[in-house]
């Protein structure tokens, strides 16, 4: 059981730093970029003071050959005018000097496996420093247009929202304008009619106009008549 939770706590623990590090990766690779190139211009100043080291070397080993080169031709004068002494003297300080010579010879010649290492190593770092710089460019014009596409689709979610709104709002005064100019028209027309009634009907009573109105008594002398008429046709014939 103890294992269990303690395998259960170290996944939440990785699963914690793993969220931590997506969410913040272009600050650790920006840093990550500060110490590389931090250690960078540390190699660059290891490599120009190797580089003064072996110009300092090559200089005092140039200079030791030119004392050697004196030292030989002064013993050859020696022998050749018979100063033995003197040129065995010479020929020890000699080999002195050009022990000297073979030692700062080989310290030149580690500086320049030193300086040629080194050298590798910067523009080898240099031109992935440069990479690796292109790259948190990229990352970090990936991260806006991340950011810019998720506030763009928020917003026309929003927006379409609102514009589903303002649409129903829209479509209900068009409705409601529409209700209005037919109620306004079917009012204009009542009134209209409702003059021109009133008008026919004062024009009739004045002695003016037609009257449009059916009279009782006309109704009843119509009838009569047809009264009239039916017992025409109804009495027997004279014989």
């Amino acid at each position: 059981m103890i294992k269990l939770l303690t395998t259960l706590v170290r996944g939440a623990v990785s699963d914690a730093e793993q969220a931590v590090f997506d969410q913040n990766a272009t600050l650790v690779l920006t840093q990550q970029l500060r110490d590389a190139a931090s250690a960078l211009e540390l190699a660059k100043k290891e490599l120009a003071c190797a580089m003064a080291h072996r110009s300092s070397e090559a200089r005092a080993a140039a200079s030791l050959a030119d004392r050697i080169a004196t030292l030989e031709q002064a013993a050859v004068d020696a022998l050749i005018g018979g100063r033995t002494d003197l040129a065995q003297e010479t020929a020890t300080v000699i080999a002195a000097v050009e022990d000297e010579r073979k030692d700062r010879q080989a310290a030149i010649d580690r500086f320049d496996i030193d300086i040629a290492r080194l050298q590798g190593l910067t523009q080898d770092g240099a031109r992935r420093l440069r990479e690796l710089g292109r790259g948190l460019e990229m990352a970090r014009a990936q991260e806006a247009l991340n950011r810019a596409g998720a506030n763009g689709r928020r917003a026309l979610a929003t927006g379409s929202g609102a514009l589903r709104d303002a649409e129903s709002t829209l479509a209900r005064i068009r409705e409601n304008h529409t209700h209005l100019a037919d109620a306004h028209a079917a009012l204009d027309e009542l009134d209209r009619k409702t003059r021109g009634i009133g008008l026919d009907d004062r024009l009739a009573e004045a002695g003016f106009g037609p009257n449009t109105k059916t009279k009782p008594s006309d109704i009843l002398n119509q009838l009569r008549a047809r009264a009239a008429a039916t017992s025409t046709n109804r009495s027997p014939e004279t014989p």
